[in-house]
């Protein structure tokens, strides 16, 4: 087995996951000389997105302007835990010097 990676086409994967629906995974995965792994990540990706899954473009503008947001807002929720994280150490702090 060589030791760089294929790279499948939209078309190929396809036709891989066509033969696994009707062989299965394991003749599928020695007839095409592709992962196992591979194959179940195709089809899932086919079952959620359809042929777009499997071109390997699947982040297309919207899900990657999707991703920016979620990851902006991530970032806000964990400032907004450190500044409350502070504000109760410092009460803390402060009720130990009261008493």
């Amino acid at each position: 087995m060589s030791k760089h990676r294929k790279r499948w086409s939209a078309q190929e994967k396809l036709e891989i996951y066509n033969h696994y629906k009707v062989h299965g995974a394991a003749v599928t995965s020695r007839e095409y000389e592709v992962s196992v792994g591979s194959i179940y990540k195709w089809k899932e990706a086919y079952e959620t997105k359809g042929e777009s899954g499997l071109s390997g473009k699947a982040n297309n503008k919207a899900d990657r302007l999707a991703l920016k947001k979620l990851k902006r807002e991530n970032d806000e929720l964990k400032k907004i835990i450190a500044e409350k994280e502070l504000r109760l150490r410092i009460q803390a702090e402060m009720l130990k010097k009261s008493r």
